[in-house]
């Protein structure tokens, strides 16, 4: 498929995105279609020469996911929070599960923007929809309630992304969850709530309903005997401040400890700076190893203002 073949929403969207960003940008879509939607049938690379190349690997709806990239390029773009992976807790598989799950309780908080701006552009069609939930249906397997389920966590944050894509109309599949994945549906379904609690209309918004679900994702856990995941210290979620924030000393926006998390790479110890207001991880910073440098580098830190730290440290962040 080429890109006049593309519809006329789609193309806008692409129209836009080549506007904004400062290379090239490219959609590739595979022959291949495998009857249903999935959220990992396209990704984005971003190549030596700076062009930017959209690989779709599915053609079974390209509408719906080149569409799908283009609007979170055009969340990236446009100020909304991203998150970054800057520790280890020392344990490989740890960490990948820990980033899968931060990854897709993100993802779903960006899909309420995406699929709001999908509806809007008339690309929510019911044959979509019936192919998005083929694919809930083929990927994700029924719970068996003889077994211990280890793919509790993947199937709750899997029907956690159904109901943002279905915008919360349950009507579509309700029993059939309910029977098929009982426990897990439940638990979405309470995820779900602190996603739709408030609407999701800026950078500002986003970023409070992701420390909210990344907090009840802990909750959630906890309650289910199942170890905690600490997305609050683990995951970055860059800031979005006021401007008087912005202007604010640090000492006065941020509290800075010492984690027994380790820096990625360098396996030095880390200070994560969580917000006094939410207690997130904002930022990260490895001081100097030798007592007397180490004082003076926090002396130094604290008197900053936040954004002349984030600029420092070359941290990613949003003014609202």
């Amino acid at each position: 498929m080429t890109e006049d073949q593309f519809s006329q929403p789609v193309l806008d969207l692409l129209a836009e995105v080549r506007q904004r960003f400062t290379g090239e940008v490219k959609v590739r879509v595979s022959d291949e279609s495998s009857g249903y939607l999935r959220h990992d049938q396209a990704q984005q690379v971003l190549n030596p020469d700076g062009s930017l190349a959209i690989l779709v690997n599915d053609a079974t709806d390209v509408d719906y996911t080149v569409s799908h990239e283009l609007l979170h390029l055009l969340m990236v773009m446009q100020g909304y929070p991203q998150i970054y992976f800057n520790l280890t807790t020392n344990d490989e598989a740890l960490d990948q599960q820990l980033m899968a799950t931060a990854t897709d309780l993100y993802n779903a908080v960006c899909h309420v923007v995406v699929v709001s701006e999908q509806h809007k552009h008339g690309l929510l069609t019911d044959t979509v929809k019936r192919q998005y939930l083929k694919g809930i249906l083929d990927v994700v397997t029924p719970e068996d309630p003889k077994k211990a389920d280890r793919l509790l966590v993947f199937r709750a944050v899997s029907l956690l992304d159904a109901l943002v894509f279905y915008q919360g109309e349950t009507e579509f599949f309700d029993d059939l969850f309910t029977q098929r994945y009982t426990v897990a549906y439940a638990a979405a379904k309470q995820l779900y709530q602190v996603v739709s609690a408030k609407p999701i209309t800026s950078p500002f918004a986003l970023r409070r309903t992701v420390v909210n679900l990344f907090r009840a994702f802990d909750q959630w856990l906890e309650s289910a005997g199942l170890p905690v995941a600490h997305h609050d210290q683990f995951t970055t979620l860059a800031g979005v401040f006021s401007d008087r924030q912005s202007r604010l000393e640090v000492r006065q926006v941020f509290d800075v400890f010492h984690s027994e998390l380790t820096t990625k790479g360098s396996n030095e110890r880390a200070y994560i700076g969580l917000g006094k207001n939410d207690q997130q991880n904002t930022f990260v910073v490895t001081p100097p190893k030798n007592e007397k440098d180490s004082a003076a580098y926090f002396k130094e830190l604290y008197a900053l203002s936040v954004q002349e730290l984030m600029e420092k440290i070359n941290m990613a962040f949003t003014l609202r």
